[in-house]
Parts: structure tokens; C-alpha cells; sequence
């Protein structure tokens, strides 16, 4: 097919994703797309991929997207005429040790709070489900009835030929060799064909998805390994509706394939081929690496004594893409407002359905459909994308990819990528750390005498009594809190005012020196962040949003910025270190080291301030995110550690204390301080997450003034609630809350312990019709407790502690 001189959209890439996306696009009548492929389509990785299709995921908007990839599976053929290799057959995954078992009981747990459909099984059961299973050492499985597998080539064409049919072109054999810009938008790409104008351009490049975006200057986290299958020789053993198999224990997978067996996994010693793809390369593999192989060969003979009775016939070593955790690669990035990604899928033929469907809404109506935050390109920015930490983390995460997921579980390798000044005395002084958008952070402090190493657990580990003295530290005397990682960006210009009001729910045409809590919303009124803005001058403010957050919040302020150069907007994070002092004793403390008045008449809740610390300028807030009285210092960072030092010094008589982040987010559960994206989202509006008195929906120039003052009106459908329980249960979130006599099923947002008031603390949206009563219960890898909701916090429900 001739390349035309212009298109609407630009799709590159002709794996199954990109064809996808090409294919949805048509469906909601944008016919005017062209999609270019380098090589055939299906020639990335998609040719090669195994084909299962697994919908259960650890959150409910995941699960949703893969759900509907099953949805558009069971149907394409029969739209577009083309064979699919569609086989629901359902899915088995076993577990061959307690804690693993654990998980599996949770994650049900978790599916049923999505309204999805999961059943836990005994050995014998899931040895009626699949029959080649050797029972041996099994405490049990789940089985999705729901799940199946794909040829992905066909799939691929299925795809493209309804494209077609709609009116979307197909290049193949042209490669994109550069793409054009003016400003923040891509207006055109060029390729080995001819120059082609558009107006929206996806990279759906798969394994070249970092090549793809840097050819239009911006920076997405997509790397590669290498991955090995084998295809056994036919047997007729194999039942033709024999289920998918997973014994993540063996970190196997396993599926039939036409009389035969096809097993692979996710072992450790994969390799990165190449830190630059070979311009030319094409449907090829790798030499098999039958050493690397042997374990899981080992453990499939192990679980499925059928496969080691039987010959190899095919032996799949290949390249495939993988991000820093094995999730995909959605969205947008700072810079460029129509250069959509949807790339580096580690399992693209499962998630393929979905993600086109929702890039397609992404492209057409501005938003998913769903709050995406767990695959969205934002969360890894440019500490993730320096070549030899990449190599490092996608390794890693392909090795853990069927390891068990503790939920206190760190990343092993690499480490020590971005520190705070603070680092190697806060190691000296106990620090137990964990990574954060590649900051190292304390979770927790290790008393002398205390091994500084957390063991991973499901339950209370090791941790649990420090974590608490730190937590009694705050709530009765001092503690400091290393919050250096916060990302600070700056909002500059005669411009900055009417954007910072344009994006953000709360009035900011406030006086320098005000601090204002509010969120950042979109067109639908979702919360895209929650952010602490302090102007600091007429022209200038700062806004502090979560380690992890920098990136997606940048982007969306530069989303909605005038391209005139009224506003600059810049990430300044590392310019500046945080020290929070908080506790009924923070006073005691920092009065002793500054000529400022820090008393409340001088210094109000919610007021900032230039002032000295110590032997140092600082940028000091009156505003804690743990129920009590304190300060948040902005200090440069060549100064950080002398007033860390003079903190320690001074706060010895009131017993002042290192704080860790996990005593920090216990202090929070106490107070009902929502966090995003665990208490809120983009799926969620202020009046749901019981900030709605904290915004002006009649703003001028508000982009969400519309959707609040219709939500204003009605009653929300669901609002985020706070319960208690006092069981000995630990929870993490994903659990079920129910209610006695209705059919309420809820998932746990967040949870965890309050050491002040002895409680488990936890979160939920509940139907406003439920939200009301008694006689609710948590349900908690499979066994049920009493719970209360509560409409205060339980900690100084009243707010008089952090304002005095």
C-alpha cells in the first residue's frame, strides 16, 4: 500500500499491540490511521510470544483491561473472519509452599472484591482441572474459568484485517528513521517511504519502544531479555481442553499446544542481547541457552511428570521487551502533548485487547476510561532510563516475575542510585532502606544491637516493634523524617497563577506564604494528584507531590499550560533536601535553633516562610502529613547535613527520634489522610474521597468546573470509607469488605496498623446506600472479622493537634 502525504494518526509498529490499537481506533470512527511496520507484522516479538491470556491482576482497573482483551478474543473472529486460536479453557495456578498459598488465598480475595470470577481449589480438585498434575507437596490452587490462550499471529492479522475492512492503511517494510516537532506537539514522521504529517503518533515499537521515543527527544523505560520456550513433541496424553497451567513455586508456565506441550518461565540468568537493537533485525532467535533452561525443565518434570517423558520439537529463545517491573508502558510523557506510548508489554498478546481499547479512548476522548497510574509511561522517569540501571532492572524483574510478592518485599538490584545528603549517617544510625523512583529511603530504623535486615513476610515482621517505637515517637515527643525523595516542582511566570488555578480543585489566588492542600483534577473531576502548593511569590509557587508522582505531575501541569512562554514549569527536586520535625515536642526543638518566631501567632498552620535553621537558610512550612504539630524544611542541599546534625543535638533532651516511612504511613491511617494513588485516583472525584470542601468548582478557567458542579449535585454512587478492626490480622489492601444482609463487596484500598490506638486501620469505596450502620466485616485471604466504620479519624478527630 502507498504511503498517503498525511494521516490523522501514525500508529508504529505491527505487533499485536499496535494492530490493536489501529483496530480500536476504526471502532470509535477515526478510520484515517496509518499504521507503519519496519519489517511483516507480528515480526518484533509477537510472532514468538506463548499466547496465555491471564486476567487477574492486583487491581481492579488492571484487571478490567484484561478482561476486556478476553471480551474482545471471544468475538474478533467472528467480526473480522479471521481465526483468533481463541481457547477459553480456564487457568490453573498452584501453590507448593505456605506462603505462596498466602498470596494465592489473597488474590482471590482480592478478584472477588473486583466482582471477578476466582475459585480457590484443594490438590485434588486442581488435579481434577488438569490432569497431568502431580498433587505432591501442594497446599492448593486457583482456578479462573474465564482465562485461555491465543495464537498470537493470528490474532495479529485478526486485528489488522478488521482494521483494514474499516478503512486503516497497513504499510509494512517502512521504517520510521525520524519524527518532527514543533513545540510540545509531533507533526510529522518520516520514514524510509516518504514523509507522512499527522496530528497523533503511538509508538506500539514493542522492544524498540526507548529507540522510538528518543528519535522524538523524549525518554520512555523500555528495555528487552531474552525469553526461552519449548514445544514438545505430540502425545495423546494432552486432553484437547486441557486448562493453562502455572506453578509459579517451578516459576513454569504451561499450555497445550495442538497435542502437544508448550513450557516455559522465568528463571534467573536471562541476559539483555544488545543495548542497541540491530537496525535489521527480523524473525530470528537466539541460540537455545540449555543450562539456563535446566531449572525449570527440572521443575515442569517435577509438576507435570507427562512433560519429561516427552522429545523436544521446538526450541523458542527470543527477544522480548520488559519494563523496569514487567508492566506496559501507556500514555503520555512531558514534552509532547500528542505522542502517545504504548509499548515494552512483557505480556502484550494478553493485555493487547484492552490496552488498543483504552489507547483508542486515550487518543479520541482525552482520558482511558480508567485510572491506568500501575502502567502508566509517568511512574519511571529519567533515573530509570540511564542504559546500564535499565539493563538492571529489567533483568531483575524478569527474574522476580514468579517469585512471591511480599508486600514489604525491596528491590535487590541495583541499589543505591539516588541518595539523600543524609544516607550514610542515617545507615550508621539503623536505616533499613527501600528504593522509591530510585531514591533510597528508611522504611525503618534498627535499634543498636539489631540486625538491620527485614525478613519478607505476608504477616508481622521483624520490623513491627521499631516501626511502632517510632510511631509512639511522633505521637508523644519528636521524631525527624528524611523526606528528601518528595518531588518539588516550581511553577513560574506571569502565567503561572492562571494555571495553577486552570489545574487545581482548591483556590490558589492566595497571599505569598500560604500553603494549600488540594488536588490536581482533570476533565472528568479525578484526581490526578494530591499536592501541597505554597505560593511563594506572586509569580512563583512550589508544589510537593510523592516520590513516584514528579513525572506524571509535571506532565500534566505542561498538558494544560499555554504554549507561550508565560509559564515555566521545573522539576526541582534535586536542588532541595526535606527534613520533616514533628511531635507535641517539634517546637521545643527547632525554637532552639532559629532567631524566627515559630510560635502559632507568628507562624500559622498552613503559612511558609523563609527562615534559619541552624547554620542554615531554609524554606520552612507549616504543614506535617502525620497528625501533628511540626515543620516541613526545604533546605538547599549542601546544608542538609549540619542541620540534621544540630537536630539531633538539639531534640536529645526530648528524646527526638529517626522516623522511617512506614511509621509515617501508619501515622497517616490514623488521621483518614487519603494517599494517592492507594485511597484516591483519577477514577475518583473529591466529593467521593471526602475532600469535596476543599475545592471551588466555580472557579473561573477550573478544568474541572463542569464535572464538579454536576457532581456537586448528585449524590456520588461510592465514597471512600475508614473502618477499623481490632482482630489479629495484618492487612495490606486487596482484601474484601462486606456487610451482613447486603451484597456489598469492597476492595481494600489501604490498610495498616495504628499503634496509638491499637487498631488495624484500612479504606474502601462503599455504595452510598451500604456506607451507613453496623455488622460490617473484612474478609482476609478467605477468613472474615468484625469491622467498624468510622466517620472521624481515630486519632484527634477534631484536628487540634497539628494545628497547635
Amino acid at each position: 500500500m502507498a504511503l498517503p502525504d498525511r494521516s490523522r494518526v501514525v500508529v508504529i509498529g505491527g505487533g499485536v499491540v499496535g494492530c490493536s490499537i489501529a483496530y480500536h481506533l476504526a471502532g470509535r470512527g477515526w478510520s484515517d490511521v496509518l499504521l507503519v511496520e519496519r519489517k511483516n507484522l507480528t515480526h518484533g516479538s509477537t510472532w514468538h510470544a506463548a499466547g496465555l491470556v491471564g486476567q487477574l491482576r492486583g487491581s481492579s482497573n488492571l484487571t478490567r483491561l484484561m478482561r476486556k482483551s478476553v471480551e474482545t478474543y471471544r468475538t474478533l473472529e467472528e467480526s473480522t473472519g479471521c481465526a483468533t486460536g481463541w481457547r477459553g479453557v480456564g487457568s490453573v495456578r498452584v501453590a507448593a509452599c505456605a506462603d505462596r498459598w498466602e498470596e494465592l488465598k489473597r488474590l482471590a480475595t482480592a478478584g472477588k472484591s473486583f466482582g471477578f470470577d476466582v475459585h480457590l481449589a484443594s490438590p485434588s480438585e486442581a488435579k481434577e482441572l488438569f490432569p497431568l498434575l502431580e498433587t505432591d507437596g501442594l497446599y492448593g490452587a486457583t482456578w479462573v474459568p474465564g482465562d485461555g490462550y491465543v495464537d498470537p499471529s493470528q490474532l495479529t492479522q485478526a486485528f489488522a484485517t478488521g482494521a483494514r475492512a474499516a478503512g486503516v492503511r497497513i504499510v509494512q517494510n517502512c521504517r520510521v528513521e525520524a519524527v518532527e516537532r514543533r513545540g510540545r506537539r509531533v507533526t510529522a514522521v518520516v520514514t524510509e517511504q516518504g514523509r507522512v504529517e499527522c496530528d497523533v503518533v503511538v509508538n506500539a515499537t514493542g522492544m524498540w519502544g526507548t529507540e522510538t521515543a528518543r528519535l522524538a527527544g523524549v525518554d520512555v523505560a523500555a528495555g528487552m531479555v531474552e525469553h526461552q520456550y519449548v514445544v514438545t513433541e505430540k502425545t495423546p496424553e494432552v486432553p484437547p481442553d486441557l486448562p493453562t497451567f502455572r506453578d509459579p513455586d517451578a516459576r513454569i508456565y504451561l499450555k497445550p499446544e495442538t497435542g502437544a506441550l508448550l513450557v516455559g518461565g522465568w528463571e534467573d540468568g536471562t541476559r539483555v542481547p544488545w543495548r542497541t537493537i540491530p537496525r535489521d533485525l527480523g524473525p530470528e532467535l537466539f541460540t537455545p541457552d540449555m543450562d539456563r533452561f535446566a531449572p525449570l525443565a527440572e521443575g515442569a518434570t517435577t509438576r507435570v511428570p507427562a512433560f519429561g517423558d516427552l522429545g523436544i520439537q521446538t526450541w523458542v529463545n527470543g527477544p522480548i521487551p520488559f519494563s523496569p517491573d514487567a508492566e506496559p508502558l501507556m500514555g503520555v510523557t512531558e514534552g509532547l502533548d500528542n505522542l502517545f506510548h504504548c509499548c515494552g508489554f512483557s505480556a502484550g498478546v494478553a493485555a493487547a485487547g484492552g490496552a488498543g481499547d483504552a489507547m483508542a479512548n486515550w487518543i479520541v476522548d482525552g482520558d482511558p476510561g480508567m485510572d491506568l497510574w500501575p502502567f502508566d509511561v509517568r511512574r519511571f522517569g529519567a533515573s530509570h532510563n540511564v542504559p546500564a540501571y535499565l539493563e538492571q532492572r529489567v533483568v531483575g524483574a524478569y527474574e522476580n516475575y514468579y517469585r512471591l510478592h511480599y508486600p514489604n518485599s525491596e528491590l535487590a538490584a541495583p541499589r543505591g542510585q539516588r541518595r539523600s545528603p543524609l544516607h550514610d549517617v542515617l545507615l550508621s544510625r539503623g536505616a533499613v532502606f527501600g528504593t522509591k523512583y530510585g531514591w533510597e529511603r528508611a522504611n525503618w530504623f534498627a535499634p543498636p544491637g539489631v540486625d538491620p535486615v527485614e525478613e519478607p513476610t505476608f504477616g508481622r515482621s521483624n520490623a513491627w516493634p521499631h516501626i511502632g517505637e517510632e510511631h509512639r515517637a511522633v505521637r508523644e515527643g519528636v521524631g525527624v523524617v528524611d523526606r528528601t525523595s518528595l518531588a518539588k516542582v516550581e511553577i513560574s511566570g506571569p502565567g503561572a497563577l492562571a494555571l495553577m488555578q486552570r489545574t487545581a480543585g482548591a483556590d490558589l489566588d492566595v497571599a505569598p506564604g500560604r500553603v494549600v492542600h488540594t488536588q490536581l483534577l482533570n476533565v472528568r473531576g479525578g484526581i490526578e494528584a494530591d499536592v501541597t502548593v505554597t505560593r511563594l511569590a506572586e509569580e512563583l509557587f512550589l508544589l510537593v507531590t510523592g516520590s513516584a508522582s514528579g513525572r506524571h505531575d509535571l506532565t500534566f501541569l505542561l498538558q494544560n499550560a499555554p504554549d507561550d512562554g508565560s509559564v515555566t514549569v521545573r522539576d526541582v527536586t534535586s536542588a532541595w533536601g526535606v527534613l520533616e520535625v514533628c511531635g507535641p515536642r517539634a517546637g521545643d526543638v527547632v525554637r532552639q535553633l532559629s532567631r524566627c518566631d515559630f510560635g502559632d501567632h507568628a507562624f500559622g498552620f498552613m503559612t511558609a516562610r523563609e527562615a534559619d535553621l541552624g547554620f542554615a537558610p531554609v524554606r520552612a512550612l507549616r504543614v506535617t502529613c502525620v497528625g501533628e504539630a511540626g515543620w516541613q524544611f526545604h533546605i538547599p542541599t549542601e546544608y542538609m547535613r549540619g542541620v540534621y546534625d544540630q537536630l539531633l543535638a538539639a531534640g536529645a533532651e526530648s528524646g527526638i527520634r529517626d522516623v522511617g516511612w512506614r511509621a509515617v504511613d501508619s501515622l497517616r491511617l490514623e488521621k483518614q489522610i487519603p494517599l494517592w494513588p492507594a485511597d484516591i485516583g483519577s477514577d475518583h472525584s473529591p466529593y467521593q474521597a471526602g475532600l469535596g470542601s476543599g475545592v471551588r468548582p466555580d472557579k473561573p478557567g477550573l478544568l474541572a468546573g463542569p464535572a464538579l458542579r454536576k457532581l456537586r449535585d448528585e449524590r456520588p454512587a461510592k465514597r471512600l470509607c475508614w473502618f477499623s478492626t481490632d482482630a489479629d490480622v495484618v492487612m495490606h489492601g486487596g482484601e474484601l469488605v462486606t456487610r451482613a444482609g447486603t451484597d456489598l463487596a469492597a476492595g481494600v484500598r489501604s490498610a495498616g496498623y495504628g499503634w496509638t490506638v491499637g487498631r488495624t486501620i484500612f479504606s474502601a469505596y462503599v455504595p452510598e446506600e451500604s456506607a451507613h450502620g453496623s455488622a460490617f466485616q473484612v474478609e482476609v485471604a478467605g477468613r472474615r472479622f468484625d469491622a467498624t466504620r468510622h466517620d472521624a479519624p481515630l486519632h484527634d478527630p477534631d484536628g487540634k493537634n497539628f494545628r497547635t
